[in-house]
């Protein structure tokens, strides 16, 4: 494989040599444990899609000292050693030196927006690791006895909670520390619309002032016209997915007075969780005009099924086993599961990510 990634390289350097581009940055290190090694450089090219194109193999000598110059735009880069893959933002003119004794305790110096996604990253996973695992652990704990079944359904929906709580800490980070760098190109994955829509307008307009020519800016400008779509006050696509039976099932022929539009997975345990408050709802108000259009992001249609019949989940369910590849959880950007919208009987959106008891809540308010 590294023999086929050398020649590739000498080929790409060659041909970015070729075109004297005036703009560039270079790489280098010392990382003891990677002595007489290789590590292999991916540009991203669209970060949603978790794209990439190889540009380079760099070869780490004896010592564990590695070195290369590139003529290449600014960017996410993802820089692959044997074990681990770190996740570099490079800009032009910057001169990145990594060392350490191993990959999992790295000190970078010479580009500020790569210490600015590292620090971002370590950020994350504490925010999470208290948030939301730190739940997960209470869960793992208690058996999966009926005894328990109550206070898994409450932890489940306090790690929904937290989740959102965790994303809001992200955006802080983001305001605070990031500004225009294109470190922010990473954080955009887990942008959320709601309350911090206008942050992220200015955020995204500042950036093209900055970047005018960058390919982020465009990604950036789309995430952005993603998440106006997503927000209370506009108005949801049209679905149209098959059921268990093969069946399309329009979202425009089932919706009624209120429909919650909820993205979910067999693999997802908050989501299965939902179910029991989920069903309750839906048998005390489908009469009054309440109806559930249950969208799976499942792949394998065998534990989707088993998911729908051990859930109850008796409301329209629709999928095409595509996962998050779905068209429409890509039109909507959905990243994370639960994801819901409750939308009125004109398709307008009302509410975004309700869930437990504030749910319940909003469907007694609409409909007694």
């Amino acid at each position: 494989m590294f023999k086929k990634l050398v020649f590739f390289c000498t080929l790409t350097l060659t041909i970015v040599g070729c075109t004297k581009q005036p703009k560039s940055f270079s790489i280098s290190g010392e990382i003891t444990s990677e002595k007489n090694s290789y590590a292999v450089l991916s540009k991203i090219d669209n970060i949603y899609e978790n794209s990439q194109t190889i540009i380079d193999t760099l070869h780490i000598n004896k010592k564990g000292e590695f070195n290369a110059v590139y003529f290449l735009p600014s960017a996410i880069y993802n820089l692959k050693f044997q074990n681990k893959t770190i996740q570099l933002a490079l800009n032009n003119n910057q001169h990145l030196k990594i060392t350490g004794k191993n990959t999992d305790n790295l000190k970078f110096k010479g580009s500020k927006d790569t210490q600015l996604l590292v620090d971002y990253e370590a950020f994350r996973i504490e925010s999470l690791n208290r948030l939301v695992k730190s739940v997960r652990k209470q869960v793992a704990s208690l058996s999966k006895t009926e005894e328990n079944a109550n206070k898994i359904i409450e932890l489940r929906a306090l790690e929904i909670e937290n989740y959102t709580k965790h994303i809001n800490e992200l955006t802080e980070f983001v305001k605070e520390k990031m500004g225009t760098s294109i470190a922010v190109y990473p954080t955009s994955t887990r942008w959320k619309g709601e309350n911090n829509l206008d942050f992220y307008k200015q955020l995204v307009s500042n950036f093209e002032d900055e970047h005018p020519t960058s390919e982020i800016t465009q990604q950036l400008n789309n995430k952005v016209n993603i998440l106006e779509k997503t927000t209370v006050g506009s108005t949801f696509s049209t679905i149209d997915l098959p059921n268990n039976n093969g069946e399309i099932i329009s979202l425009a022929n089932v919706k009624k007075t209120y429909t919650l539009i909820d993205f979910w997975a067999s693999w997802c345990p908050p989501c299965r969780a939902e179910s029991k408050l989920l069903n309750q709802t839906y048998l005390t108000y489908k009469s009054k005009g309440f109806e559930i259009y249950g969208v799976s992001l499942d792949k394998n249609k065998e534990r989707w099924l088993k998911a729908l019949k051990k859930d109850n989940r008796v409301w329209p369910n629709v999928s095409n086993l595509k996962g998050f590849k779905t068209s429409i959880a890509k039109e909507y950007g959905i990243t994370a599961l639960p994801t819901n919208y409750l939308i009125d009987s004109s398709g307008k959106i009302i509410a975004v990510d309700i869930h437990g008891k504030k749910l319940k809540q909003k469907i007694e308010e609409l409909l007694n």
